[in-house]
């Protein structure tokens, strides 16, 4: 399998009675999840890494096959311009990889008020030694420097679908790809990303599409994986 998708979480209760059984005991949710789609983008990793315990249950809770795409911890992207950021890097990646090898790409998300540094750029992914997915918010971050960097390391460039942050354009960096999809889509435009994420997957070693946590994101995730 190349593509994966998924949604931003699966720990909803809103879902049951819809994705979930009306029933269904929270502790239980994961296991269901995991029955019916590939992946899971984790955004609850952004402000505190879980433990080793809680990642050997997830592991164990889940298929051969499944990915969980960890939301990098914020100090890596959002803290002060003085903060070791390689270095916090250099601690999150080996606490990451436990989750191996159910782990795929960590998603690494800049600030909008934080403008281009590849150099910096380049110090985190060698520190944090893992495949990782790129997502910029401010529009100096899309240049021939910081493509060469993602090059460099095997990261993707990440494409946001969302009116407020700036479209990422869709290049050939390497063997991953990463989408997240944010918008409401009908049925036509969501047909017209299963095409093209489809095709695109054919010829990457990794794509990844992850859909807001809205009621309808389960469907919509498990359309793209043509069930």
């Amino acid at each position: 399998m190349t593509l994966y998708a998924g949604t931003s979480g699966f720990s909803y209760p809103a879902w049951k009675g819809a994705f979930y059984p009306a029933r269904l005991p929270p502790a239980r949710m994961l296991e269901h999840y995991a029955g019916r789609l590939n992946g899971v983008e984790l955004n609850g990793s952004f402000y505190r890494t879980p433990a080793p315990a809680a990642f050997a249950k997830w592991a164990a809770e889940t298929p051969p096959g499944f990915l969980f795409c960890c939301k990098a911890h914020r100090g890596l992207t959002y803290s002060a311009a003085a903060f070791d950021k390689p270095g916090l890097a250099a601690l999150v990646g080996p606490q990451l990889a436990v989750l191996e090898p159910r782990l795929g790409p960590v998603l690494l998300q800049w600030p909008p008020t934080r403008p281009r540094d590849e150099s910096l750029l380049d110090g985190i992914l060698a520190a944090l030694g893992l495949p990782a997915a790129v997502e910029f918010r401010h529009p100096s971050w899309f240049a021939t420097p910081v493509y060469a960097v993602l090059r460099r390391h095997g990261a993707a460039l990440v494409v946001t679908d969302e009116e407020k942050w700036p479209a990422a354009p869709r290049l050939e960096l390497g063997g991953l790809a990463y989408y997240r999809l944010r918008r409401d889509y009908s049925p036509t435009e969501l047909k017209r990303w299963r095409t093209d994420l489809r095709a695109e997957a054919a010829g990457r070693e990794q794509l990844h599409v992850y859909f807001k946590h809205e009621m309808e994101a389960p469907a919509r995730a498990s359309y793209m994986l043509g069930s």
